[in-house]
């Protein structure tokens, strides 16, 4: 036998507990995004991967590790889709650029479109970003406020990029990522909650109407 570990139907014992860990992960998000995270537990996780339970410990130590694990995929799939919305819109169209801050709203659009989009196409993944990570623990929500801290930073930098080419730094990087983000989940979590009306395109109209209004209020009390 090797440091390896004795090979079983061809695969090695790392490979073995790889695979293993993925199916407790794939069950974790199953039954957090569904049943949620408190009325989880380590037999229903198992029997949901159909693996014995001395294998989940293999992996984690406890239930919250697993939360830790599957909240880090569930806020990197969301991530590629909102900056990839922000990307795709960043040109937006002939009507939103010719208004004042066009291409900032075509970015925010974007954003929100992403957003909107992922958490309609995605019931379970929504679900433990928006309800089931909230106020498990100290450690789950320090989690959740630095990801929402990098992901706001990247989404402001994006948006200045799109916009103007230039890079924000300290306070107003920080406090536009705040704005971006903590409105974005606001949005979210209410049209979630009444499943998912008005339809998004119409909800994406009023969103960009009601920052219209804002940018041109702006520039009245500039003037």
């Amino acid at each position: 036998m090797t440091k390896e570990g004795r090979p079983y139907a061809g695969a090695s014992r790392e490979v073995r507990e790889s695979a293993r860990r993925e199916q407790i992960i794939a069950a974790g998000i199953e039954l957090f995004g569904t049943q949620g995270y408190r009325a989880a537990t380590v037999g229903a996780i198992c029997d949901s991967a159909g693996l014995n339970k001395r294998y989940f410990y293999e992996s984690f130590a406890t239930l919250e590790d697993l939360l830790v694990e599957v909240y880090e995929r569930v806020v990197a799939d969301l991530r590629a889709v909102v900056l990839a919305g922000g990307a795709a819109d960043a040109g937006g169209s002939e009507t939103v650029t010719e208004a004042q801050g066009g291409e900032a709203m075509a970015v925010l659009r974007g954003f929100m479109d992403g957003f909107l989009g992922w958490a309609q196409a995605n019931p379970i993944f929504a679900r433990v970003h928006l309800f089931e990570v909230l106020g498990v623990s100290a450690r789950i929500d320090e989690l959740y406020r630095r990801h929402g801290r990098v992901i706001g930073g990247e989404l402001a930098d994006a948006l200045c990029v799109a916009v103007s080419g230039t890079v924000l730094t300290g306070t107003r990087r920080r406090v536009l990522g705040d704005l971006l983000v903590g409105a974005g989940i606001q949005i979210v979590v209410d049209w979630v909650i009444g499943d998912y009306q008005p339809p998004r395109q119409e909800l994406l109209s009023e969103i960009e109407s009601t920052l219209g209004w804002v940018l041109t209020a702006g520039a009245i009390g500039e003037g």
